[in-house]
């Protein structure tokens, strides 16, 4: 059964691996989806009616999870509502889910200082921060097959890295990943791989294909 989180279908990497679809192939694509969009820090499916209260950092932009914007419902700043002439989200800012304030800077809720953020004051995640009500992310290929009537918007790079994360995870089924194997000809040989416990399971491929889709929220 298909996920609305699913970035590929099973049945395209059952024919790339050459397999039937099964139960726990549709489980393999769930997972690797979910890996990926955790590798990216964002979520891909679209939503309607998102609520996000987020990090507010005294600054013009705005970052929300679920990119692109498609349809900004409305904002609110400390619990007055903020004109949407106040700010825009469209083009190359909603492609990449920033809401830009106009006219000054949004309320600073959170403050980072190297890889910490911390919330100023208590305002984030309350109504008295920033609350953010609009549509977002992608139509993926599990929503798709959930709803026939909707068209896939996902980038096909994102469907192929999430392919070839499954695939991996499919072959990589009971192989010790602490050990290594390397093969010249008919000479084969295998040893201990010391820095294989923190391997990420998207492949290399998968993680160029995604580059330009992960989001660093602190700097």
């Amino acid at each position: 059964m298909a996920s609305p989180a699913d970035l590929c279908l099973a049945a395209t990497v059952a024919d790339d691996l050459g397999v039937a679809v099964t139960p726990r192939l549709e489980s393999l694509v769930t997972a690797a989806s979910r890996a990926v969009a955790g590798y990216c820090g964002r979520v891909f499916e679209y939503g309607q009616g998102l609520v996000e209260y987020p990090a507010g950092y005294g600054r013009p932009l705005l970052l929300l999870e679920c990119p692109p914007v498609v349809l900004v419902v409305g904002v609110w700043e400390g619990g007055a509502f903020v004109p949407s002439e106040e700010y825009e989200a469209h083009g190359k800012l909603a492609d990449a889910g920033m809401l830009y304030r106009r006219r000054g800077v949004w309320r600073e809720t959170a403050r980072s200082g190297g890889l910490v953020v911390v919330a100023a004051d208590s305002f984030q995640g309350s109504e008295d921060g920033i609350r953010v009500v609009y549509d977002g992310g992608f139509v993926t290929p599990g929503q798709r097959a959930l709803d026939a009537s909707r068209v896939v918007t996902l980038p096909e790079d994102v469907q192929e890295a999430t392919v070839l994360t499954a695939a991996q995870m499919y072959r990589s089924r009971g192989v010790d990943a602490m050990v290594a194997s390397e093969s010249i000809g008919d000479w084969s040989v295998s040893y201990f791989a010391a820095k294989a416990e923190g391997k990420s399971p998207i492949p290399g491929v998968a993680q160029a294909l995604l580059a330009p889709y992960v989001i660093h929220r602190v700097s």
